[in-house]
């Protein structure tokens, strides 16, 4: 065994089975929490030598200095790590059950929202490696009770030298912004926040259907030479299968020893520079996250509190209240007026956010005026009864793009974090670099030169992803998001308003099947009634059930505090193998 992994097994970090003995009241998790920790040493060519139970039953560690928005446990030395202030309920959603896991425990052991948000992230970026990772960025809303929003963007840049390099890659913005965001409000240190990534690289998990799926499906675009672990033999690793990236793990122990200087200046950096042709060292030294202006309306008599510019925040925002300005409250779901009011609702939004969405650190951006109810208002009176608002058409773009990743954490004293990660395209670029890969982010660019979203030095690309939290009277109470590339916002919106508006469970809500519109044609999930599409086709609609990939509608991820009861509860969209847990004190 090396120094380094010595100091880490020595040190007091994140591990599954931390509070086993007093969760006898949850045997459920306890069980889960056991069986993680007993779970023996993987063997294979790429499996590190000694035995997981050789190490010690580790505890989280506090922060030594004082941050904003701190929990009880903020000040804890780690001989009370283990016995978090009982004040409620908390719970993670996310796109892995694994990665749930990893979030729990922080939560077990008195870590807040934002340290259990920070570790999932890690960890997802390992079980995930299709959707998120240290190559990629994000997007994060928090919410405390009470509290103002604050939304941070750490997605990627155009290289401020100028170039965009020809494989669309940006400046990486994840390892930034999980040190951001833990800076400004984490309580538990932050190398042992990552050390379950690591863990999981180290160690292996095994392989579900749905990466191996996403492997198949990337096969022909990646270097499958440079990922021998994820294509042994040169086929795509079997479900089943135990992963191993030794690599990547070794990118996270340099993450953890060294802190984000290791990405923006150092080693890793300095691979990533040499592996991306128009990318400088000094372009990721130059690499800073931005606290924006989240975007805020209403949705219903609620707060509805979504990602900044140039995020889909402010076109979520938009399209629920053109939607609810279009009388969707009072439709059948399932009927052709439902259809309309957010087919037309998005056309709407997405004309606005064509027009005047961009990054608000380069381009002026009117956020408050465009998300007034006056506003949205006047939009909706531009669409007629039984027919499409005059807008100008664009050409329908059927994307297969499905990939980011989505996780919603609530903790004992009822912060909650919405977070969507990505690499824009399912493994980004296709290239990887120290057992990760890169993003292909600015292909999100406008090719109009006159466009707002045009590339120039130093700037973010718009992007669909779109973390949304729901506040009622200043408290969060649903926390949402998807991945699903440019369907996101009808994705997100049609749940929103199915379960403000329909009396519809949270979780029907997501099951219901969803829609998109794209110019004219308007793609189904599934076909309604005849007689819908044919109102549908009256209004000038063109419906297809014919769809690229089975993943094109997303794969919801939310948590739901009921606001009478305090009740915590989760959804995780079966489209995706997502999970969900809950517990209380």
């Amino acid at each position: 065994m090396t120094d380094r992994w010595l100091n880490y097994v020595l040190s007091v970090l994140v591990i599954v089975g931390l509070v086993v003995v007093t969760l006898h009241e949850r045997p459920r998790l306890a069980d889960q929490r056991a069986e993680l920790l007993d779970q023996d040493a993987v063997q294979g060519n790429d499996a590190p030598s000694g035995d997981p139970d050789d190490r010690d039953p580790l505890e989280l560690r506090a922060r030594d200095d004082e941050v904003a928005g701190s929990t009880d446990a903020d000040d804890a030395d780690t001989d009370d790590a283990d016995d978090p202030a009982e004040s409620g309920s908390f719970g993670v959603s996310a796109g892995h059950p694994l990665a749930v896991e990893v979030g729990m425990t922080v939560l077990d052991a008195g870590g807040n929202a934002v340290d259990a948000a920070v570790a999932v992230s890690y960890a997802l970026g390992v079980v995930e490696p299709f959707g998120s990772g240290p190559g990629g960025g994000g997007a994060l809303v928090l919410q405390e009770p009470g509290g103002d929003p604050v939304a941070y963007d750490y997605r990627e840049i155009a290289p401020p030298s100028g170039e965009v390099p020809a494989a669309d890659v940006g400046v990486p913005g994840f390892v930034a912004g999980m040190q951001h965001v833990h800076d400004e409000h984490g309580s538990i240190d932050l190398a042992d926040l990552i050390e379950p990534a690591a863990r999981y690289a180290e160690d292996g998990f095994e392989v579900d259907e749905y990466l191996h799926d996403r492997l198949v499906g990337a096969a022909e675009r990646l270097p499958i030479h440079l990922v021998p672990g994820l294509f042994p033999d040169g086929q795509p690793i079997e479900p089943g299968e135990t992963l191993h990236q030794p690599e990547y793990a070794e990118a996270l122990r340099a993450i953890q020893e060294e802190g984000p200087e290791v990405l923006y200046g150092g080693e890793l950096g300095e691979a990533i520079a040499e592996e991306v042709s128009g990318l400088e060292l000094d372009d990721l030294e130059a690499y800073e996250v931005e606290e924006v202006e989240p975007a805020r309306g209403e949705l219903g008599d609620d707060e509805l509190i979504a990602g900044g510019a140039p995020t889909s925040g402010p076109t979520v925002v938009q399209l629920v209240q053109v939607a609810e300005a279009l009388g969707y409250a009072d439709t059948d779901p399932d009927g052709a007026a439902a259809h309309h009011a957010i087919g037309q609702a998005w056309r709407l939004a997405l004309s606005d956010r064509t027009e005047l969405i961009a990054d608000p650190t380069v381009e002026d951006v009117p956020l408050p005026e465009i998300l007034e109810r006056d506003h949205t208002e006047q939009l909706a009176d531009l669409v007629p009864d039984d027919g499409f608002a005059p807008v100008e058409e664009g050409e329908p773009a059927i994307s297969p793009e499905t990939d980011t990743t989505h996780l919603v954490i609530v903790d004992r004293d009822g912060r909650m974090v919405s977070a969507t990660n990505t690499l824009s395209n399912f493994f980004g670029s296709g290239l990887p670099v120290s057992g990760f890969f890169l993003n292909d982010q600015l292909k999100n660019f406008s090719s109009d030169a006159d466009s707002v979203n045009v590339a120039e030095p130093g700037k973010r690309p718009r992007s669909f992803v779109a973390p949304t939290i729901v506040a009622r009277d200043g408290d969060p109470v649903l926390g949402i998001g998807s991945p699903g590339g440019r369907r996101i916002p009808m994705i997100t919106s049609q749940v929103l308003l199915g379960w403000a508006h329909q009396d519809l469970g949270l979780d029907e809500a997501v099951e219901r099947p969803r829609f998109h519109l794209e110019g004219r044609q308007l793609e189904l999930e599934s076909a309604p009634d005849d007689e819908v599409v044919e109102q549908l086709a009256a209004f000038g609609y063109e419906p297809t059930t014919d769809l690229p990939v089975t993943e094109y509608f997303g794969g919801v991820q939310a948590m739901l505090v009921d606001p009478d009861s305090g009740e915590l509860t989760g959804v995780a969209d079966d489209r995706r193998p997502g999970s969900w847990e809950t517990a209380s004190d």
